[in-house]
């Protein structure tokens, strides 16, 4: 039996007119069954063009007699099923993919008008498929960098991003401009531990191109990207993951330069985030804004009699596990503890409604038997629990960060080295979705084992970091993950322009090389010197930091071994390496170490 299912998108009209089927083994049976394509549709509740394709394409009569004739249609959301998304996406959103019953890949294409797209269903339906443009494999791209250091790769990193660096308007490439922020974090720790200059201006530069083009300066937060170099031609729609990411890395210029801006752009993305997208009732944020064109370009006078954009309020588990991370770390830096316990109630209710030991951290909240989990939710996860112990000195945060990086491990890890971006599948998934492991998600991966090395002193995370890192070395810079199989085309179009993963990678790299640069807080915890000094050390910017709260008392058998005094009054120590700077017992003096970077070329 056919269930109509309803496009992904707000418009109706008549795209509800094609048979749309959901993504399950029926539907590739009907399609050999009937010896028949399937045709995928990608899109996502948030793009304009998705709508205008429904509305246009999808409304075409030839268009829906051609698909409910020839093809087996199905629709997928690709913000619930990322991994359908990554292997057949053609570049951008909409997304059409025709696959053979046995799920062989044979044609696909971008946002498609309908007269193209009926001379497209057409020629599919004949037989006679349209050229498909060849992917080179991952490794044969970049098979040279297999003879190159770790320290070669990482610095082949910033003479990719500095060729890339439109010195302009900010930003990496021509156009669109997409937000850069594992970029500008790799960027921002170069200059920590170098003190050039340079790469902090590329930073700037960007921060401030962004700043005056993609935000929204009437409901606050940035879109998603820019349509035009100068960042002033806006793509609208907003989304929870963008902002959570950017709100982390004006965070950190802000620590850097103490510069105003940066801390009116944060405060902004956290007034949008906590106005539009965040429901009190379920304590979770909703996923995205939706991309209104009429309704942005509108005066700022009518935008505000006029019903604003539509939201999807789907909870994302990994993306509010991301922005958990990121109020921690708002909390942190602009001394506001509100933001740290909103960040604590949703890790919270994601630890009660999405996570459980054995299947890891769902795709949506509340849905713990939905789709199966994915890599990139998991470290997120991750991430946020360590930027809470490091918050808090909790021991059961630390301890959930254990747990999840040991879960991580079990239903990710690879052979050689590594995470898998998804779980085994043991159902017809197998043959169309082959796992892969994505370098972005498995550098971010490696930096929080490291930060876990040093937070429990277990060296063997370090050991599993520095594998990870090896593995996926031959491909940076250029590549974005490892597999047998040409996949992964938007992924690979984004790292061609602004090098998302192998900047992740190579500021991961450089924190192996030069290590962490740890904050130790000893003392009683319970005396304001203690919080007072905690306060100053989550406020302080350093390259690769690790703060480290422990308490005389309750981390006693920690403090001993490390070595620290074992007095009452607080003291925080800044090591680097083998070494550990005399202790700091005021913030003044914490104020100062961050203004003289002792890291810098440490």
């Amino acid at each position: 039996m056919v269930r109509r299912v309803k496009g992904m998108t707000p418009a109706e009209g008549h795209s509800d007119t094609i048979a749309w089927r959901e993504w399950n083994e029926a539907a590739f049976e009907a399609a050999r069954a009937e010896d028949k394509p399937v045709l995928l549709t990608l899109g996502a509740t948030w793009c304009h063009w998705c709508h205008v394709m429904d509305e246009q394409a999808y409304a075409d009569p030839r268009v829906i007699e051609l698909v409910n004739a020839r093809f087996i249609p199905v629709r997928v959301d690709v913000d619930r099923r990322p991994d359908i998304s990554l292997r057949y996406n053609q570049g951008g959103f909409p997304s059409v993919a025709f696959i053979a019953g046995d799920g062989r890949f044979l044609a696909g294409r971008p946002y498609t008008p309908p007269d193209e797209m009926v001379a497209l269903l057409a020629q599919v339906a004949s037989g006679e498929l349209p050229a498909v443009p060849t992917q080179a494999g991952p490794l044969s791209a970049t098979g040279r960098a297999g003879a190159r250091s770790g320290r070669q790769s990482a610095d082949a990193v910033l003479e990719r991003l500095t060729e890339l660096y439109d010195d302009q308007f900010g930003g990496f490439g021509v156009e669109p401009k997409q937000p850069p922020w594992e970029a500008l974090h790799f960027l921002t720790a170069h200059h920590g531990l170098t003190g050039d200059r340079s790469v902090l201006k590329m930073v700037e530069t960007t921060l401030e191109g962004m700043w005056q083009g993609i935000y929204d300066r009437k409901d606050q937060g940035f879109f998603r990207y820019s349509v035009s170099r100068d960042w002033k031609v806006p793509h609208y729609e907003k989304m929870l993951v963008s902002n959570a990411s950017l709100l982390m890395a004006y965070l950190e210029a802000y620590q850097v330069t103490r510069k105003a801006g940066y801390r009116q752009a944060a405060q902004g993305i956290l007034q949008y985030l906590s106005a539009t997208l965040f429901d009190g009732d379920a304590g979770l944020f909703y996923a995205s804004q939706d991309a209104d064109e009429p309704y942005y370009q509108m005066s700022w006078k009518d935008r505000a009699a006029a019903a604003p954009p539509p939201i999807d309020r789907t909870f994302y588990a990994g993306w509010n596990a991301l922005a958990a991370l990121a109020l921690v770390r708002a909390a942190g830096v602009l001394g506001r503890q509100y933001y740290r316990r909103r960040g604590a109630d949703i890790l919270d209710r994601l630890w009660s409604d999405a996570w459980s030991a054995t299947g890891g951290l769902a795709r949506r909240a509340g849905e713990a038997q939905g789709a199966a989990a994915i890599l990139s939710d998991q470290v997120n996860f991750l991430r946020a629990w360590l930027e809470m112990y490091q918050a808090t000195g909790l021991p059961e945060h630390l301890g959930r960060a254990v747990e999840v990086a040991g879960s991580i491990q079990r239903l990710f890890g690879a052979p050689e080295g590594g995470c898998f971006d998804t779980v085994p599948s043991l159902t017809f998934e197998a043959r169309l979705l082959p796992r892969e492991q994505p370098v972005l998600d498995n550098s971010l991966w490696a930096e929080s084992l490291m930060v876990l090395a040093e937070l429990t002193g277990d060296s063997g995370y370090l050991d599993r970091a520095a594998a990870t890192l090896k593995i996926h070395e031959p491909l940076v810079p250029g590549k974005s993950y490892l597999g047998s199989h040409p996949s992964r085309r938007m992924e690979e179009d984004e790292e061609a322009l602004f090098l998302p993963a192998g900047s992740a990678w190579g500021r991961a790299q450089d924190m192996l090389v030069h290590g962490t640069v740890r904050l130790v807080l000893v003392g009683d915890s319970t005396t304001a010197g203690y919080r007072s000094l905690h306060r100053a050390a989550l406020r302080t910017y350093a390259p690769h930091r690790a703060v480290l709260p422990l308490d005389l008392e309750r981390d006693s058998e920690r403090v001993r071994v490390l070595g620290f005094p074992a007095n009452r009054a607080a003291a925080l120590y800044a090591c680097m390496g083998e070494r550990c700077l005399a202790p700091l017992t005021t913030t003044r003096e914490v104020q100062n170490i961050a203004k003289s970077r002792p890291w810098a070329n440490a």
